[in-house]
């Protein structure tokens, strides 16, 4: 009777610190960085509108100048743009 007892006591206890877990307010984490790249034939400038709207939703964003100038060198570029991050 005690071994049943106290296997009750336990989950009640166990139940009850989850929901009290749950139902407390959780530490705001940071929000992840966007980062937006534009194609051929345009410039960061073309996701002004974007990058007002997430700003305005707290996410912190950026919009590099793509060069242009290759597959292999713009990925390149990308690529020490997102090591920054």
């Amino acid at each position: 009777m005690a071994v049943v007892t106290a296997l009750l006591v336990a989950s009640v206890l166990t139940t009850s610190m989850a929901s009290m877990a749950s139902s407390q307010p959780t530490p705001s984490r940071p929000k992840p960085t966007v980062v937006l790249v534009h194609g051929a034939f345009a410039d960061a400038s073309g996701w002004s509108d974007e990058i007002r709207r997430l700003h305005n939703d707290g996410y912190p964003v950026l919009a590099p100048a793509n060069p242009l100038r290759g597959i292999a060198s713009d990925a390149a570029y990308i690529r020490s743009v997102l090591a920054t991050i």
